[in-house]
């Protein structure tokens, strides 16, 4: 059985990250997982537990843990599902977004200002929380081969950490892109692509990243599930299938062992 803590340790601005860590007896190599939009939740928590398991030392940082007090579960699926219901076409629209801030109080304006309008800063900040997690992994307990997995905006920020980390392995559960596309050629990483047949919003992007791939040659795979929504792989979420959820996870599972051992 793994064990499970809590850890901290300081990130690149000497902010305290709060961490959830499950470690197997013994390991060679790392994961770094990477939460969604919701933040540490218990499916992430069971992403890391399985990962030990299987012989890996999990490590999921909180990467709102400076705002950990409004940047809660309940606040942000509270917020996001009313940013939902405005129609795509209009969320990006300054008068509908002054009228839904309207309604707001204050800890869902900060929700909404953190994860919407500020939404690139706010990214760039988290990469660099990952790259102040996998320096913290190498220097504390100096596995031999470390990856990373990530899920929606986790998927996202994985991918763009693998373009400024010298990682072993990542596995990207629907996620966005690297904003640059051109840096996928500083990608060391093999790579493992999942996503889902009806997510409009990220596989619109598939196309000029795959000019990307073809251009500057990761190693890269790629699995798409027809049929299935963004988020498929949530247990208990509400676009969870459990079909395609277990077979991504076998892929995810086999593909590790090839390159993390």
């Amino acid at each position: 059985m793994a064990t499970e803590s809590l850890i901290s340790f300081k990130s690149f601005d000497g902010s305290t990250l709060t961490v959830s860590l499950a470690s197997p007896s013994s390991f060679k190599s790392a994961v770094i997982v990477i939460h969604e939009i919701f933040g540490i939740t218990d499916y992430i928590k069971n992403v890391t537990r399985r990962l030990a398991n299987l012989g890996y030392l999990a490590i999921a940082p909180n990467l709102y843990s400076r705002r950990a007090d409004v940047l809660t579960e309940t606040n942000i699926v509270t917020v996001m599902r009313k940013f939902w219901s405005i129609p795509p076409e209009r969320r990006s629209d300054p008068s509908a977004i002054r009228d839904f801030m309207s309604g707001l109080n204050p800890v869902e304006r900060t929700v909404v200002e953190e994860l919407v309008l500020g939404r690139e800063a706010t990214e760039e900040r988290m990469v660099k929380d990952i790259e102040a997690t996998y320096n913290y992994i190498k220097d504390a307990y100096k596995p031999s081969k470390v990856g990373i997995i990530g899920f929606c905006m986790g998927g996202g920020l994985s991918f763009e950490a693998l373009t400024r980390l010298p990682l072993d392995a990542g596995v990207i559960y629907y996620g966005r892109a690297p904003r640059n596309l051109d840096d996928v050629s500083k990608i060391k990483a093999a790579i493992l692509a999942i996503y889902a047949g009806e997510d409009t919003a990220i596989n619109q992007g598939i196309p000029d990243l795959m000019r990307a791939i073809i251009k500057y040659k990761p190693r890269f795979e790629m699995v798409l599930y027809p049929g299935t929504y963004h988020a498929f792989a949530t247990e208990g979420g509400p676009s969870y299938n459990e079909t395609a959820a277990k077979d991504a996870w076998e892929r995810t599972v086999n593909f590790f062992k090839k390159y993390l051992g």
